[in-house]
């Protein structure tokens, strides 16, 4: 409110100096110096409803904004108005005089006219779009810096969930035990154990990862998941074989749906989990059955909710659920990057 008080303040003491200025120029040597008070006041509400002009288009038509797609067409387009504005205060202003006068005006009167009325509008004109792109500019970077918050706290998120204590100490037992069984099994599990983890804190680090590597992190993870529960799921692979290089994922996206899965639902040597993994040219789906354990797991929803909070930047497609009593699948779109 400060700002905009004194720039209103401001606006009028141009309006005064200005006028000053131009009836100080343009007193000749024997003319007596008349100076209007109030005129400087009327040039001053037509410059705010020349800045009413201006705000108007920009609001109707969300010029110079934080979403504009072309900042110099808006800043044209703004500025275009500024003569238009000026033209039409002086046709009022001159309806006026003639009206009150009876006097019309000469070429060279009205031509005057439009040029001391165009200084101002010119001068408020621009400092008020000057404000719009500055403004649009800080919702910018405010926006942006919350969007980089956000994906810090979902990267944040996603190394707390995959870093899960149990999940490590889980491992950890497996991984004794087969020391003592089979010390070659037992080499390959901690290999791939190291290579998870690897993986994971590098995911930190970027916004996507080639598709190759994030399948064969998911074989490392169920790789883990095979040796601690042994056949309870059945992973079957459905994938081309040209799938195009240039295909990328966000980070431990697929490793996140399998273990939603391991996670919420019961599986069994006797009886295991069907779980179907499909990657075609533009999506990665994740489908099982439902079988859910008989302790439930508590969830809410906070693993797909921030999986869409790290696609939402990169792309438009959405992330695709479909679930019903037998059937549980989530389709991941396939992200595009040069190769």
């Amino acid at each position: 409110m400060k700002v905009k008080a004194f720039a209103l303040l401001g606006c009028l003491l141009f309006c005064y100096v200005y006028l000053l200025l131009i009836r100080l120029l343009g007193r000749g040597r024997n003319d007596e110096f008349v100076f209007h008070w109030n005129t400087p006041f009327w040039m001053f509400v037509s410059c705010l409803i020349g800045v009413f002009v201006i705000w108007a288009v920009r609001r109707r038509f969300r010029l110079l904004n934080a979403e504009t797609s072309s900042r110099w067409r808006d800043f044209l387009i703004l500025v275009s108005l500024i003569p238009l504005n000026t033209i039409l205060l002086c046709f009022f202003a001159i309806a006026h005089k003639v009206f009150a006068y009876g006097k019309p005006h000469g070429w060279f009167e009205l031509s005057l006219t439009y040029l001391v009325n165009l200084i101002p509008q010119t001068v408020v004109g621009f400092s008020c779009i000057a404000y719009f792109h500055f403004s649009a500019l800080d919702a910018l970077r405010e926006r942006l810096a919350l969007a980089q918050r956000a994906r810090d706290d979902a990267r944040l998120k996603l190394l707390q969930e995959q870093i899960d204590p149990h999940f490590l100490f889980n491992n950890l037992n497996v991984l004794s035990m087969l020391i003592e069984r089979d010390p070659t099994e037992a080499g390959e599990f901690l290999e791939r154990f190291a290579d998870l983890y690897r993986y994971v804190l590098r995911a930190r680090e970027v916004e996507f990862v080639p598709l190759a590597e994030e399948l064969a992190f998911a074989k490392d993870y169920l790789f883990l998941i095979g040796q601690r529960f042994g056949p309870a799921f059945d992973v079957a692979w459905e994938q081309g074989p040209d799938l195009p290089a240039d295909c990328a994922t966000v980070p431990a996206a697929l490793q996140g749906l399998l273990e939603n899965v391991v996670k919420h639902n019961e599986g069994s040597r006797a009886n295991p989990l069907r779980v179907r993994i499909r990657v075609t040219q533009d999506t990665l789906t994740v489908e099982n059955e439902r079988r859910p354990k008989r302790v439930a797991t508590a969830t809410d929803g906070t693993g797909l909710k921030n999986l869409r909070e790290r696609y939402a930047p990169l792309t438009a497609r959405p992330i695709e659920i479909e679930q019903d009593d037998q059937r549980f699948r989530v389709t991941l779109p396939l992200l595009r990057v040069a190769a």
